[in-house]
């Protein structure tokens, strides 16, 4: 794994793992994974998604219902878009460049639908977009959790809550 990325890379995965409130116990599946990724990329964000993917059941399991569904919101395609198409990937990292006014109208338009400051609220999103929607939307609404489509078994149905 030091040949292939660097402590702080990994460090900072964790990191982005642990903000989240991913639990990293399962240190074997998430450092294969990132060295799965690793010839492929350095960009820190694109590691944590592989990460994420690669503990997928874990990442899933507390959010689920006791009947084992899973009750999420969907990210309108409209707001997923304008997120995916203001990325910009660099080598070691990715940032979304969106407009402070485009911001908060995410903001406002997500705040209605997932604002509550007691219960948790879940958001299944596309990969592309997974990773910036939890940081747009963390002052707002604290208790949201950022699924994507690639984190959710199979064998788990998701009950539609709506659409954000």
């Amino acid at each position: 794994m030091p040949k292939l990325l660097s402590l702080a890379v990994v460090q900072r995965v964790l990191q982005d793992l642990l903000r989240e409130r991913v639990s990293i116990r399962d240190a074997v599946n998430i450092t294969e994974a990132l060295g799965e990724a690793a010839p492929i990329t350095k960009n820190t964000v694109l590691l944590t998604e592989y990460a994420r993917q690669a503990i997928r059941r874990q990442v899933v399991k507390p959010l689920l219902e006791p009947s084992g569904d899973l009750s999420a919101y969907f990210l309108d395609p409209v707001i997923e878009q304008s997120i995916e198409s203001a990325v910009e990937h660099t080598e070691n990292s990715s940032h979304v460049n969106i407009s402070p006014q485009r911001v908060r109208d995410i903001q406002e338009r997500l705040k209605k639908c997932c604002n509550s400051q007691d219960a948790p609220s879940v958001m299944v999103t596309g990969s592309a977009a997974r990773f910036f929607v939890p940081q747009i939307m963390e002052s707002m609404t604290p208790n949201l959790s950022v699924l994507s489509h690639n984190e959710i078994s199979p064998g788990h149905r998701v009950v539609s809550l709506g659409t954000a």
